[in-house]
């Protein structure tokens, strides 16, 4: 399950960046592409919702001996406020032709949100 959630979390970024860039390149109404990948995002969105969820439910044994779930809390919150501010960076971009500040704001709290999955003890890193 770890996969697919990695897996999702890749793919949800890549269309973040196409769709980022078809808005930028042409914020019109009649961007198709646009439109297209911005509704595969959402259902990617999706995907990311449910794997986090499920890996969650899985491994509720382990995070309750571990004491950490208060660290996961800050994460699943860290995820869906990143996913928030893709959706709202994505929506201003397409009306204004500009999001700059939630673009900014949606880098660094992915970035941060890796890093706290990352470190956190079903995370990669922590096995090293």
């Amino acid at each position: 399950m770890i996969h697919l959630h990695l897996t999702a979390i890749v793919l949800a970024v890549v269309l973040f960046i196409v769709t980022l860039l078809s808005y930028m390149k042409n914020s019109s109404a009649e961007n198709k592409g646009g439109k297209i990948t911005h509704m595969i995002l959402r259902v990617v969105y999706l995907l990311v919702l449910f794997s986090g969820l499920m890996i969650y439910v899985q491994n509720m044994d382990v995070i309750s001996a571990l004491g950490s779930h208060m660290m996961y809390g800050i994460k699943v919150l860290c995820g869906l406020f990143s996913i928030a501010l893709m959706e709202m960076a994505l929506v201003k971009t397409r009306k204004n032709g500009m999001g700059g500040m939630w673009l900014i704001i949606t880098i660094v709290l992915i970035i941060a949100t890796f890093i706290l999955g990352a470190t956190l003890p079903l995370g990669t890193m922590a096995f090293n």
